[in-house]
């Protein structure tokens, strides 16, 4: 690859597809394990910065690759270089099966790993421990329709149905909350009634005072999308 100074510091450049090529199989497998991995264990507080996600995404790779090197070397030699005309000739003469390739080395393989790793973790990990970065996560992770109530720093009762068609904000974003219907409310926080025409109801959580979920009071009442 050719280094090319810039300012005080050097660069990486690939100045050629086949460097670019190599660059990608050298950084793509731990990219697709770390974007696997956060979608199934939750983003953790210390992989925030965009350094250390990087970071981590090389070693990943980097791991990755050592160990396709040891288990198939050779014939990844063979299916890259081809006949020795290139960096990529085998490539350019057998696309269907480097495509093939690529998917089961950049996609398949970290993604399981990334899974297998996951499901590990579940089965070891204490009962205390929660991976996921806030409790605002945690209560709304993998929560199935249900009532939620919120009263304001204004002491106004807000209400409604978080359905399919809702959204909950996620850590590292602001805290915030979109209900598919609203519902009037008394001034103790009781449901009233769904309002007429209503298209939903959003809430920020630096605007809550309490917020609290309630479950539908039957499998029936549960059944509705559209509450």
């Amino acid at each position: 690859m050719d280094l090319r100074v810039r300012g005080c510091g050097t660069a990486m450049v690939p100045g050629t597809v086949e460097q670019l090529t190599i660059l990608l199989i050298l950084v793509l497998p731990g990219v697709f394990y770390q974007a696997v991995r956060e979608r199934l264990r939750g983003a953790l507080a210390s992989e925030q910065e965009p350094q250390n996600r990087l970071v981590r995404a090389v070693a990943a790779g980097a791991l990755l690759d050592t160990l396709y090197a040891v288990v198939a070397g050779p014939w990844l030699v063979r299916l890259l270089a081809g006949g020795g005309e290139g960096p990529v000739a085998g490539v350019l003469r057998q696309p269907r099966q480097a495509g093939l390739a690529a998917l089961l080395l950049i996609v398949a393989v970290p993604s399981a790993l990334a899974w297998a790793e996951a499901a590990w973790g579940r089965r070891r990990a204490r009962a205390r421990y929660e991976p996921t970065p806030t409790a605002w996560d945690a209560l709304f992770r993998d929560r199935g329709s249900c009532f939620v109530r919120v009263r304001l720093k204004s002491g106004l009762w807000v209400g409604g149905w978080l359905g399919s068609r809702s959204a909950v904000s996620a850590y590292p974003q602001p805290g915030d909350l979109y209900l598919q219907a609203q519902y009037r409310m008394g001034p103790d926080g009781a449901f009233l009634g769904r309002v007429p025409g209503t298209a939903g109801v959003y809430i920020r959580a630096e605007d809550m005072d309490v917020l609290e979920v309630l479950l539908p009071p039957s499998a029936g009442a549960a059944g509705g999308s559209d509450r």
